[in-house]
């Protein structure tokens, strides 16, 4: 063990590492896809033992923010965290608090509203595209049955979320979005037309930059789906939200 490592309590040491090698990130300038540099460099670097940088490297790499790659031209480099991991620690977090469908659907709808009039703010041409194809494939979905319709309606609000140009709401909105698949629930009879109308109406208001009637839509399409739930499948509501079930869906790991 290194004198760095003395001073400080075992246990801490690399997660204190691996805070040092992110506060780092920004002051070297890297970016996702750069190497961080070889293992002996970064001994020397953070002044660390082998297996205490490399606890350190673990832990980011569970965190998404490195990927180790074996060979000559392998060694840890920086990419950028998906969604996925503020959706899985969330998981946690919540189904530890006892958190249902509707305790997600209420947060949603307190979120998404917003999400809708900053998307009608900043939303960029390509954004405006990839909302067109959501609305024109629930528009092709929802005479059919199985989950298709279900899959194109929450690509649609990530597409809302990422419109929005706000980085710490396109986590978060992916996040609850895949809670709320992870309780089987079906949209109530009648109700897919109603709401691709309404995606469709939100869509044209994002892209007229009309952020208050995006707002309003998008509060009242949320509410239908949970009044809708409230009246013919209320057991669903008070269904809870398990961490291994939305680890799985983001994981792809879950069966059908």
């Amino acid at each position: 063990m290194t004198a760095t490592e003395s001073a400080i309590r075992r246990g801490s040491l690399p997660t204190r590492t691996a805070r040092r090698i992110v506060r780092d990130f920004l002051a070297r300038g890297l970016e996702p896809g750069d190497a961080l540099a070889d293992e002996a460099t970064l001994i020397e670097r953070y002044g660390v033992s082998r297996g205490t940088l490399r606890e350190a490297l673990r832990l980011l790499t569970f965190l998404g923010a490195v990927v180790v790659k074996a060979g000559p031209r392998g060694g840890p480099r920086l990419v950028t965290p998906g969604p996925s991991v503020v959706g899985s620690a969330l998981g946690m977090v919540v189904q530890f608090r006892g958190a249902t469908l509707r305790t997600v659907f209420e947060s949603r709808l307190a979120i998404e509203p917003e999400v809708a009039a900053l998307a009608a703010a900043h939303r960029k041409d390509a954004d405006l595209e990839l909302l067109d194809e959501s609305v024109a494939s629930l528009c092709s979905a929802r005479r059919r049955r199985g989950p298709e319709f279900a899959a194109h309606s929450g690509r649609y609000h990530l597409r809302v979320a990422e419109a929005s140009h706000n980085d710490v709401l396109a986590a978060i909105v992916p996040a609850l979005a895949v809670m709320t698949t992870t309780v089987p629930w079906r949209f109530p009879k009648g109700s897919r037309d109603e709401l691709t109308d309404r995606i469709a109406t939100v869509v044209a208001a994002i892209r007229a930059g009309d952020g208050a009637s995006a707002r309003a839509i998008t509060h009242v399409m949320i509410k239908s789906v949970v009044d809708g739930l409230q009246k013919d499948q209320p057991a669903s509501l008070e269904s809870r939200i398990l961490w291994p079930d939305v680890d799985e869906v983001l994981s792809g790991d879950r069966e059908a």
